[in-house]
């Protein structure tokens, strides 16, 4: 369950928070950032961000949530109420098929992306609201959704069953929908097992000998990022894969790019946000010395990179994107979003 939303000294003293691990001085820079996050928001439409509309929107539900602040608690309350809204609007979302949703803004090779980070949220902030029937159906029709895109490889492209282009397969994007669907699963609603292990499995084919993970077997199996390891092992893990060949061979991989850098957030060269997203899963589940050496660098580094209004900034994804992944980063101490928790 998450905790009702706490003042930065209060959060330093929840039994959510390791001590050691957030400092007051952390905790106000949270706060600040929780802030100048918060009046990024459209307050008619509810959205966060000027593009990638549902993924920054939904990123940023979660880095309230991880905050403690709920639906209808807390200090942030109402913008987590604002997303909610926005999701579920008929702006967002669609029914390709009947009894199946996805959710998108506009979006095109992203849309599948966006959709598996909109249910994210949703399973998170699903039990704090009136709007809880509906947040049901909708999850229940996008699990079918993604049921129903899954390629034969197992591993997800940007496209559905049925569009051109649906057999491309590609490692970021299934693993957008593996947990996704751990998440709809872990809170009771039914999801074909079949399906995620499938996708798990493309995600071990996709990693090398060396635990480095590929963009995609079918059209670029030679290119092979942090970023795409990163989030393949948090994935692996968070698939109830704790111990596997390809889980120490992938740490492995990250621990040896990470050692050539000063700070370990720099081993997410191409996408920062993205990768350190991931990381920080990854180093969390891993715990002990990864943890340990992983995080104080990777928080010292976020905050040095702090826009003057307390935001982040990435002109890949715009400043929600990038300050809603910021705050996720630095609030896995508090142990509060059940979905990254070991």
């Amino acid at each position: 369950m998450l905790f009702s939303a706490l003042a930065p000294e209060a959060a330093a003293q929840s039994p959510g928070v390791a001590l050691h691990e957030l400092s007051p001085a952390d905790e106000q820079v949270i706060e600040r950032g929780l802030d100048a996050l918060v009046d990024m928001q459209d307050r008619h439409t509810g959205a966060f961000g000027q593009q990638f509309r549902v993924a920054s929107t939904s990123l940023a539900g979660l880095a309230l949530l991880a905050s403690g602040d709920q639906y209808m608690r807390g200090r942030h309350s109402r913008a987590i109420e604002g997303a909610v809204r926005f999701l579920l609007s008929k702006e967002v979302v669609k029914s390709p098929n009947p009894g199946e949703v996805i959710l998108q803004d506009r979006e095109g090779q992203g849309r599948m992306h966006s959709h598996g980070y909109a249910v994210l949220f949703l399973t998170q902030v699903y039990g704090q609201t009136e709007r809880d029937r509906e947040i049901a159906e909708v999850i229940r029709d996008s699990v079918r959704l993604i049921e129903r895109a899954q390629p034969d490889s197992g591993g997800y492209g940007y496209y559905v069953r049925g569009e051109s282009g649906f057999v491309q397969d590609e490692a970021s994007v299934t693993i957008t929908q593996i947990q996704a669907l751990r998440a709809a699963r872990d809170i009771g609603f039914r999801v074909d097992a079949g399906v995620i292990d499938r996708a798990v499995a493309y995600v071990k084919r996709s990693m090398g000998p060396d635990g480095s993970v590929c963009y995609s077997l079918s059209t670029a199996p030679n290119r092979r990022t942090f970023e795409l390891t990163a989030a393949a092992v948090s994935t692996l893990n968070q698939a109830g894969v704790y111990y596997s060949e390809e889980l120490t061979r992938g740490l492995g991989f990250m621990r040896e790019r990470m050692r050539r850098f000063r700070t370990v957030d720099q081993a997410a060269e191409t996408f920062y946000f993205y990768g350190n997203l991931y990381a920080a899963q990854a180093m969390y589940q891993a715990g002990g010395e990864d943890w340990e050496t992983w995080f104080p660098s990777a928080r010292q580094a976020l905050i040095d990179r702090r826009k003057s209004d307390g935001s982040w900034s990435s002109d890949q994804y715009g400043d929600a994107y990038a300050t809603a992944c910021a705050l996720v980063i630095l609030q896995v101490p508090r142990r509060l979003l059940p979905v990254f928790q070991r």
